[in-house]
């Protein structure tokens, strides 16, 4: 379902687990944006901490407020952090994350997007997903690409359907699953929507 709904079958061939190390650095592909710039994939590994802490304080207040749902233009540098490393550390069993990079006019790689999945436990067959974008890559397909990926190798592993939780005020988001016209199932909460879309 995912692939015909993104328009984007993902090349799966270097998809491997390796020992005890869990997933591998190889290229998950890449593509161009209109604007000529190449973005890369690869899954984050346990050394993507300053990775990820870079892309988080290049979120704008209201991509921040919308993503995690909550204020973090207070957050304590060592909070930062502290999640930073814990989100790089996975299972591969239980958690895949995919970063999508690209090489700046510094020379150095950044990350302009992250998607990932957990899982309770190795025989759910369901995960959690969330996305995040940064905003100057935005509307580009960059999110669908990388939720393409991500939904390829939670088949690999048993999981059926992807969970998520969305503001409810985020009506971008939800517009956006709207038009994608998947038999998506919703609930409200507290002032957030609860989503669940199957993978098959």
């Amino acid at each position: 379902m995912l692939a015909a709904l993104f328009g984007y079958q993902a090349d799966t061939s270097s998809i491997r687990l390796d020992g005890d190390k869990g997933l591998t650095m190889e290229s998950l592909g890449s593509f161009t944006t209109r604007t000529g710039q190449q973005i890369n994939f690869r899954y984050v590994h346990q050394d993507d901490a300053a990775l990820l802490v870079d892309l988080f304080n290049h979120l704008s207040f209201e991509a921040k407020r919308l993503r995690f749902h909550l204020y973090t233009d207070k957050l304590p540098k060592e909070r930062i952090w502290k999640e930073a490393k814990a989100l790089s550390t996975l299972n591969p069993a239980l958690q895949v994350a995919v970063v999508a990079t690209v090489i700046e006019e510094d020379g150095q790689e950044h990350a302009v997007g992250v998607v990932r999945f957990a899982r309770a436990t190795p025989d759910d067959t369901e995960a959690e997903v969330a996305v995040v974008v940064r905003d100057d890559s935005q509307r580009n397909g960059l999110a669908r690409r990388m939720l393409e990926i991500l939904a390829e190798k939670a088949r690999q592993i048993g999981i059926t359907h992807f969970t998520g939780w969305v503001l409810a005020e985020n009506v971008r988001l939800m517009k956006l699953i709207e038009k994608l016209k998947l038999p998506v199932e919703s609930e409200i909460r507290y002032g957030q929507r609860k989503i669940r879309i199957p993978l098959n």
